[in-house]
């Protein structure tokens, strides 16, 4: 896009008018549209580090690993530009002239900015990684206890139907009108009882 720019403006007459101008400009141009681009991720980036405060869901895993590709991809773009801007600026060449010597070492300035931005946002988007792992583990956990409690009271419940329930003779209270009340009532002291074990035990 930044060589089309300057492929317009060199058509329309006012391009550059040699080397040093050629590099400068295209430096500027391709400055000006890194900004953009780094901005758009900045902005897309503290949405989503919003999004991991208030909904902590494993959705936001590839969004978060996209950012980072982004954020990887572009900076082994623009930090060898960084440098060569850098050494264009001590490199005694007589194609730059001293105002163009000037206008790249501000715009070496400025990419070595945009690097130091993507390398914060590469250290913030790790820390959010982790953040959202250790929340998604909290909330597995907490899933897991839950369903740990539930599956020990009804264990020994399952027992005691199970045992009740195989169709050979002997079983107690086939012929009591009452036996299934008292047998329900008996069911149900036991989970009460386990429920009170539980919370005396600080498990619930």
């Amino acid at each position: 896009m930044a060589v089309e720019d300057l492929r317009q403006a060199t058509d329309a007459g006012s391009g550059p008018v040699g080397a040093g101008s050629f590099l400068e400009e295209l430096s500027d141009r391709l400055g000006a549209r890194m900004g953009d681009a780094i901005a758009d991720i900045d902005d897309a980036f503290d949405a989503l580090e919003d999004e991991v405060l208030t909904e902590q869901t494993y959705e936001l895993r590839p969004k978060l690993a996209n950012i980072r590709r982004q954020v990887i991809s572009m900076r082994r773009y623009i930090a060898p530009q960084r440098d060569v801007i850098a050494r264009l600026q001590s490199e005694k060449v007589t194609w730059l002239s001293d105002l163009e010597r000037m206008r790249l070492r501000e715009i070496g300035d400025r990419t070595t900015r945009y690097v130091e931005d993507l390398d914060a946002i590469r250290d913030r988007a790790t820390v959010t990684q982790e953040e959202l792992n250790s929340s998604l583990s909290e909330q597995m956990n907490k899933t897991m206890y839950v369903l740990s409690i539930v599956a020990g009271i009804f264990l020994p419940l399952g027992l005691l139907t199970g045992l009740l329930g195989i169709n050979v003779g002997g079983i107690p209270g086939t012929e009591n009108p009452w036996a299934f009340t008292f047998f329900c009532v008996l069911l149900g002291l036991i989970a009460g009882g386990q429920i009170w074990l539980f919370k005396r035990k600080k498990w619930m």
